[in-house]
């Protein structure tokens, strides 16, 4: 098979009408697998493809114990829907040949409408959480009705979720992206458990968010914890240091 520059891989037949499309990336959070997870595992979609390039990490991937191809594409043939997700990154020389060869594929599967969902980095627990969107011209009408979620009024998304909306531009596609605030440093199911419930309003995907809102609770909590053991430690060093200084001037 060689070491193809990207190659989509078809490992199961599933005739789709014009089906959805929904690409999670390992981003801030890691929100995109994690809503990617829920939408495979509540909907029982069954693996149909994956991706093979030269551009992504030589490395296996274990799920439950088992081998898994690090980028896979998920079908529903019911919901007319496919979901791309990846643990790994695609290196910034071949994010163009990534995302068009997944595009084609894509396209020969009839999908007209593309969503990146994607988490914004931030320090620490996000204050606010908010799901903003960002569309092509004919799109944003639609999800501007959508009171819970903000226009992106400027910025640049990079990586293969930036690759594959730039991409999207010159086909008969439409993309866009759902980004949510995310904590940077770990797994983060609040920004996943916002980015699913816009999913659930936009397409009735009818995802239940039970998990998704216990392990934003463990979080916070655990958030919490460790800014009142900082904040403690903190006090700490102020004291000792007022004691010595103390202790200097009327030594």
């Amino acid at each position: 098979m060689g070491s193809p520059d990207a190659h989509v891989v078809q490992t199961k037949e599933m005739k789709l009408k014009a089906p959805l499309m929904v690409c999670c990336f390992p981003s801030a959070g890691v929100v995109g697998p994690i809503v990617a997870h829920e939408i495979i595992e509540q909907l029982k979609m069954e693996e149909i493809a994956h991706l093979r390039s030269r551009y992504m990490p030589s490395a296996a991937v274990f799920l439950e114990g088992r081998l898994r191809h690090p980028f896979r594409i998920y079908g529903n043939k019911k919901l007319d829907l496919i979901v791309v997700t990846a643990e790994l990154p695609v290196s910034e020389d071949g994010l163009y040949v990534v995302s068009s060869a997944l595009l084609d594929w894509a396209a020969g599967m009839g999908a007209k409408e593309i969503v990146i969902l994607d988490g914004i980095p931030v320090e620490g627990l996000p204050s606010e959480r908010k799901v903003l969107f960002a569309a092509e011209e004919e799109k944003i009408a639609e999800l501007a009705k959508d009171k819970d979620m903000e226009i992106l009024d400027r910025g640049i998304i990079t990586g293969i979720a930036g690759s594959i909306l730039s991409e999207t531009l010159c086909r008969s596609m439409v993309g866009f992206a759902l980004l949510t605030p995310a904590i940077s440093v770990i797994p983060d199911p609040g920004g996943a458990l916002q980015l699913l419930e816009a999913l659930n309003r936009l397409y009735d995907l009818k995802i239940d968010l039970t998990n998704l809102k216990e392990g934003s609770e463990i979080i916070r909590r655990k958030m919490e914890e460790m800014a009142q053991q900082v904040d403690g430690m903190q006090q700490q060093q102020q004291q000792s240091a007022g004691r010595r200084g103390y202790e200097r001037m009327y030594a």
